[in-house]
């Protein structure tokens, strides 16, 4: 039976990565929900975005935009956004995991693939967005700062009656934050925490980290 895998933020995490990637051990069948952050603090920016893109012929992958994916694009753009970005986002580790021409190194595919990310992806009984919804507003008037920048805080329940997912609050204890109706799985594996992936339909979690651990839990 196809599983939804759901993966949190990455933030520049290879490693982690592969080591969740091979511990899922996805099939063509199933459905992997990416929830953005590829990006920033961690030391392979450039090697997460190369992973994820040799993947997309052959697994059903689908992937949201995140705010730091936004921030790379304003960087780029304006010298405001870019000393914020490499000042406070770890937007340094990102530029450096591409090469010594910065953003002239960036393939133009990682582009393609970063303005083709989705705001949101809804199922039968789940919202996948990468930061928060408003309880109150259906999915097509959700205000872009909700879906890619509102913190986690204490969310209501949506009005579709349907399970929230998001990343994009760290959680410091490093393992999900499940309120039934809404559950955030960003566990901070850029700032020394683990990357956690979901299986949707029963709850099951892995975690990797940098230190090559692996565990597994309920979300």
């Amino acid at each position: 039976m196809s599983r939804t895998l759901v993966i949190g933020d990455i933030h520049g995490c290879l490693t982690p990565l592969e080591q969740l990637w091979s511990v899922i051990d996805p099939t063509p069948e199933d459905r992997v929900i990416f929830l953005g952050d590829y990006i920033d603090r961690g030391p392979d920016s450039k090697g997460v975005i190369d992973f994820i893109l040799a993947r997309l012929p052959d697994f059903r992958i689908e992937c949201l935009t995140g705010n730091h994916e936004e921030k790379f694009f304003l960087a780029r753009i304006d010298h405001t956004e870019l000393d914020h970005w490499l000042s406070a986002w770890g937007g340094g580790a990102t530029l450096e995991s591409y090469g010594p021409g910065g953003f002239d190194d960036v393939p133009e595919a990682h582009w393609d693939f970063l303005r083709q990310n989705l705001p949101y992806i809804e199922t039968d009984t789940h919202i996948f967005v990468h930061a928060n919804l408003e309880p109150d507003l259906p999915l097509a008037e959700q205000p872009p700062f909700t879906l890619v920048h509102k913190k986690f805080g204490t969310p209501e329940p949506h009005q579709s009656g349907k399970v929230m997912v998001c990343g994009h609050t760290a959680q410091k204890s490093h393992v999900p934050l499940n309120l039934g109706h809404a559950i955030c799985i960003d566990t901070d594996p850029g700032r020394g925490g683990w990357l956690t992936c979901m299986h949707v339909e029963t709850g099951k979690m892995w975690q990797t980290n940098f230190d090559g651990e692996c565990r597994e839990g309920t979300a």
